[in-house]
């Protein structure tokens, strides 16, 4: 071979020597930092007015409370409704179920267990569509050594965004309504399109020859190849299946991984004055650890050492895996939100903070405002697998315990005429204070539209029932006649209990008026006859069509449980009378919400 074949990638110096070029390509790559940030914030602005309009929409609707119509002229209305032909005025309602069943009910597996909405999939494929067409546009025929520093500009430009999309408390939930569990997805892929971006500056500049290539002697080098190192492993850990198989040991490791790759990524990119873009990812950062202790130092009441029952919570051993946990404190939250618990007995390291959904809803339990704040909690691996060796071995008794939260943007299903809440197994905890709350602001005299409401729950063992038997009984006995209420319970295991009437022996002769009314009360029997106790699997399609096909206004669906749960409920939402030729003809849209978290291991 000749000895004159130029190399592929010939050293950098000799293809850009004059100072006009460098100088050419600085200016380039700032330029564009700025157009990437335009983007990003356009689009959490857009994000921000969809939010408002649906907020002011809702509010403006009719959302007076309705009485509970004749069922046979409820019939008759929505028969003419279905049957009706296609009305234009229907239309925007028909183009906006269009756009929640392409955007939300369809998905795309992208790994093991593991879906995606289409709406996320945009945004994800979006975002890193828009660096990497900024990354090689203008680089005269993609020219090396015109983005091999752009590319480390713009990895360093998007950390603050990285650790903004990973804070529990950011700006842009607060803008969006998005909850930062929900963009924890934007998080990772956010966090791997800079991964990819520092790898092509190291590798490019490696293969391309610049000095220093591998010259440790600066620290400023060494800084750079600790941070990539720790970078490069923080990303492996989060892996999904890795993720879950040791989760507690993913939290602790990508906390201290990604401490040590921005306080090396900033000593090392300040060489090249870009360390304006790392430090305040560090402040991002600082700051929602100091929101957190605030929240913790403010709920738990920790200084007062006359509030010792703030730092305690009550276990309770529900069945062979669940356990209830209660907390009695100073905090307001909103059905369906979900809070940290941190055990410090329980955990292997003191600080460990676990996310689980309250199952409660805000009710003074004292004179003080105080109030239980509960959670069902499964026993599965790691901590949740501790706490319930725990209560397996004491039954119920008391332990050290902080709250911080609460967190999440749940949804306000007042707007709705019929409310289906779908959960299964530990899902429950999400649908329950949902279905709770419905009933207090109907029995409260509230503004709703809401009408009715069903309430399905599929768990594998009878005993399961032992979780909420005594709330939901509660709740029933308190719904108005203004209210309709169907709650189904479907057991979907062998051990399929029979409801026992409870057996009340013949009362002594009453000694007087007053005495004769306790016993009477006492006879009152639990209104068993509302709930159905059904033997298998429900039936999803069939159910949401009998619904959605009977309500005379706006559906909403939330749904918590297995992937394979939510997945049925969008596929029956993606037919029938759930498209928008439906809306057309007259049938109610549908809104569906989907609560993944309680799905996560912990």
């Amino acid at each position: 071979m000749s000895q004159n074949v130029l190399p592929i990638f010939p050293p950098l110096e000799a293809r850009a020597t004059t100072a006009s070029d460098r100088l050419y390509r600085s200016q380039r790559q700032a330029e564009f930092v700025k157009e990437i940030w335009y983007f990003i914030a356009c689009s959490i602005v857009l994000l921000a007015c969809i939010r408002a309009v649906r907020f002011i929409y809702s509010r403006l609707g009719n959302n007076a409370p309705r009485p509970l119509h004749d069922e046979k002229k409820d019939t008759e209305a929505h028969e003419r409704l279905g049957n009706s032909t296609i009305s234009v005025r229907r239309l925007p309602l028909a183009l906006a179920t269009a756009f929640r069943i392409i955007a939300f009910r369809w998905t795309i597996v992208i790994g093991p267990y593991n879906v995606a909405s289409i709406s996320e999939v945009t945004f994800i494929i979006g975002y890193m569509a828009a660096i990497f067409v900024w990354l090689l546009v203008d680089t005269r025929d993609l020219q090396s050594y015109m983005w091999q520093d752009r590319a480390a500009h713009f990895a360093a430009s998007q950390l603050p965004l990285v650790v903004g999309l990973a804070g529990k408390n950011n700006i842009i939930s607060l803008l969006t309504g998005v909850s930062h569990e929900r963009l924890n997805v934007l998080h990772r892929a956010a966090a791997r399109t800079c991964l990819i971006l520092v790898w092509m500056h190291a590798l490019t500049r490696t293969v391309a020859g610049l000095p220093p290539q591998f010259d440790f002697s600066h620290n400023w080098m060494r800084a750079g190849a600790v941070g990539l190192t720790a970078f490069s492993l923080a990303t492996v850990l989060a892996i999904r299946p890795i993720r879950h198989m040791a989760f507690e040991f993913f939290l602790v490791s990508h906390v201290v991984l990604i401490a040590i790759f921005l306080i090396c990524g900033y000593f090392h990119a300040r060489e090249q004055d870009l360390g304006i873009y790392i430090w305040p990812a560090m402040v991002l950062w600082a700051s929602d650890r100091v929101s957190r202790l605030a929240r913790i130092l403010w709920n738990n009441r920790l200084w007062s050492r006359k509030s010792a029952n703030h730092s305690t919570a009550t276990f309770e051993l529900l069945a062979e895996d669940t356990i209830r946990l209660t907390l009695r404190r100073h905090f307001r939250w909103t059905a369906g939100q979900h809070a940290y618990v941190i055990l410090p007995s329980i955990s292997t390291l003191p600080t460990e903070a676990h996310p689980f959904s309250i199952a409660s809803i805000p009710e003074p339990c004292n004179e003080a405002g105080e109030v239980d704040v509960v959670f069902l909690i499964r026993g599965r691996t790691g901590f949740t697998q501790r706490l319930k060796n725990h209560a397996t071995r004491h039954g119920t008794g008391t332990v050290s315990a902080l709250l911080d939260g609460p967190y999440g943007y749940p949804p306000d299903l007042r707007p709705f005429s019929t409310c289906i809440l779908i959960a299964g197994g530990s899902g429950v905890s999400y649908t329950l204070p949902l279905f709770l709350n419905l009933i207090r602001v109907n029995a409260w005299g509230e503004k709703s539209a809401v009408r009715r409401i069903v309430f399905i729950w599929a768990v594998r063992d009878g005993d399961h029932l032992n979780w909420i038997s005594k709330t939901l009984t509660e709740a029933l006995n308190s719904v108005t006649s203004s209210l309709s209420i169907e709650p189904r319970v479907y057991i979907t295991g062998p051990n399929y209990p029979i409801p026992e009437v409870p057996f009340l022996s013949e009362p002594a002769t009453p000694s007087s008026p007053v005495e004769s009314e306790k016993v009477a009360k006492e006879m009152i029997l639990p209104v068993y006859s509302s709930l159905k106790l059904i033997h298998g699997r429900p039936s999803i399609r069939k159910l949401l069509h009998e619904e959605i096909g009977a309500s005379l206004g706006p559906v909403s669906v939330d749904v918590a449980g297995p992937s394979a749960l939510t997945e049925s409920v969008r596929r029956a939402l993606r037919s029938d009378v759930a498209t928008p030729s439906a809306v057309l003809r007259g049938l109610p849209p549908v809104t569906l919400h989907v609560e993944n978290f309680g799905t996560y291991k912990s």
